[in-house]
């Protein structure tokens, strides 16, 4: 990435002001500005890769990312339900909530960070919490949640999931 001299004035400046208003984002001010200044826009490109990403999620991708937060929603309430045993079997679930999308790799992330952050949407229980899964492992594995869940809605048994139904996508 190569900067103008003008875009590297005002990344300082910028970085500047967040420095002094202390700050505390994303972007590391500090970093930001030694890049610019050391003239490394291919390290800000790669630091922060998501920033300079030229190409919008595809229709597909926004679909399937709204479609496994929904699925989520609807498998942590229904956990959240149980009582008892079920209740104590539940927490040793390894995917019994959300874990998020791998910031660095997936398209995902982005598109969840948007619908939770930024439109509100899916709040109630993403809210604050790490939307990143530092994992490749987790769309795929989502992926297969989602297929069985579709099952289950299909079957008309996701209405509340039961118990075994529970167990068969989280455990």
């Amino acid at each position: 990435m190569k900067l103008t001299d003008g875009e590297r004035l005002i990344a300082v400046m910028l970085a500047e002001v967040m420095e002094a208003l202390k700050l505390d984002r994303e972007l590391d001010p500090a970093l930001v500005k030694s890049l610019v200044v050391n003239n490394d826009g291919w390290a800000l490109q790669r630091k922060y890769s998501g920033i300079f990403d030229s190409e919008a999620p595809s229709n597909e991708v926004v679909k399937e990312t709204a479609d496994i937060l929904w699925m989520f929603g609807i498998i942590e309430s229904a956990i959240g339900d149980l009582v008892g045993a079920e209740a104590e079997e539940s927490k040793g679930w390894h995917y019994n909530k959300w874990r998020g999308f791998d910031g660095n790799n997936d398209p995902h992330y982005s598109v969840a960070r948007t619908m939770i952050e930024e439109l509100g949407e899916f709040e109630q229980s993403r809210k604050g919490i790490n939307l990143n899964s530092h994992t490749q492992t987790s769309l795929p594995h989502y992926r297969g949640m989602y297929e069985k869940f579709y099952g289950y809605i299909q079957a008309g048994q996701a209405a509340p999931l039961s118990f075994d139904a529970l167990r068969d996508l989280c455990a």
